[in-house]
């Protein structure tokens, strides 16, 4: 028999048993308490034969519950006495969100309400092994970029931190990289108060779990990954690298710096989380579909709006991934980095693209 019993608070005492169950960096109190100050936190202790087989952590916001298993597999039949415990237990609560699930649910009055893809590398026991599965392009490049900034610079030095060990000054100097990265690539950059209590929570939460590698050079940082560990596994967070050391291809060779040390400590699972870009699959990282869902009360005007909302985002989606988009996203990266002839070089494209487009919607029109 399965029996599902409410606590109030955050399960300390548990700490451990949510890192070896479900191997997530969110499934965790520390990530909950850093992340979700404002919630009301709660949790389920969920027991078969009086052996505890689930712990559901969740908290409760206005209307809504929010669970923080996410990143994991649960099964649909605890999910679905999960959320009925919720609004039995709850009468203001609405919906629960359901975050990341690897795997997919079939509940009624409930939106699917994202997906995404966590990249997940299977790391073998030695560097040499891995190292020999990537292309020979991707060797080569690595191998010939380390060897040229090592060639070039005398100071040097790769560096690795765990927990206590890192400090503040380091998460902020390597975020500070991250922020000017994502200006300079035209991606959207958010006010320096936010920016802040980016920085100070990531702190905060790699100060237990934390591991960051980095590349130094007379005591400036070029590039650095900020990632945690939990259990067996690494979630990397952030990978910032300084834009003037480009032609060394320095963001990369301190992912495969972080690489080499997951393969050294014994670490054979390396989370890329959400995004897909070349780097990773190069890396060898395959997608694993992640989805997230909303379950409602009841089929309420508010599950109509989030219905419609949806929808119309993943219509967005589609939009802004057309080819015909790429050449202004390239524009505006430009624009923000004040590299006024690489502007001008792409309007031709520009031009082009819109050519192509009105071009085809002439055809449809026909």
């Amino acid at each position: 028999m399965i029996s599902f019993t409410c606590f109030k608070g955050l399960p300390l005492e548990y700490e451990s048993f949510l890192k070896e169950k479900y191997n997530s960096y969110i499934t965790t109190c520390r990530y909950v308490e850093v992340y979700y100050p404002t919630y009301d936190i709660n949790y389920m202790l969920v027991y078969e034969n009086e052996n505890l087989i689930e712990l559901l952590l969740y908290g409760n916001k206005g209307d809504t519950t929010r669970c923080f298993n996410a990143l994991v597999e649960l099964d649909q039949n605890i999910i679905k006495e999960f959320v009925k415990k919720i609004f039995e237990t709850y009468l203001p609560i609405k919906k629960v969100h359901i975050d990341a699930s690897y795997k997919n649910y079939d509940l009624k009055k409930t939106i699917l309400s994202f997906k995404s893809n966590d990249n997940i590398l299977q790391l073998p026991t030695t560097m040499e092994e891995y190292y020999n599965r990537l292309s020979s392009g991707t060797r080569k490049k690595i191998k010939s970029q380390k060897a040229r900034l090592l060639k070039d610079f005398n100071d040097v030095k790769f560096i690795t931190k765990f927990g206590a060990e890192i400090d503040e000054k380091l998460i902020d100097r390597i975020m500070q990289l991250n922020f000017n990265k994502m200006k300079y690539s035209g991606a959207f950059h958010r006010n320096n108060i936010t920016n802040a209590v980016s920085t100070n929570n990531l702190f905060k939460y790699t100060h237990h779990y934390g591991c960051v590698a980095y590349i130094e050079i007379n005591g400036e940082i070029i590039a650095g990954n900020i990632s945690t560990i939990i259990n067996k596994s690494l979630f990397g967070h952030v990978t910032a690298f300084n834009p003037n050391y480009n032609k060394y291809s320095v963001g990369e060779i301190c992912l495969f710096y972080l690489i080499q040390t997951c393969i050294e400590n014994g670490l054979p699972i390396f989370h890329f989380l959400w995004g897909q870009s070349d780097l990773k699959k190069r890396m060898l990282a395959k997608p694993n579909v992640l989805s997230s869902y909303i379950v409602y009360r009841s089929y309420s005007f508010d599950y109509l709006f989030n219905t419609i909302k949806v929808l119309f985002a993943k219509v967005l989606i589609r939009a802004k991934q057309s080819k015909f988009v790429k050449p202004f996203k390239t524009s505006i990266k430009y624009i923000n980095s004040g590299d006024w002839k690489k502007i001008l070089s792409v309007r031709s494209v520009n031009s082009i693209s819109e050519k192509k487009y009105y071009g085809m919607q002439d055809e449809i029109k026909t």
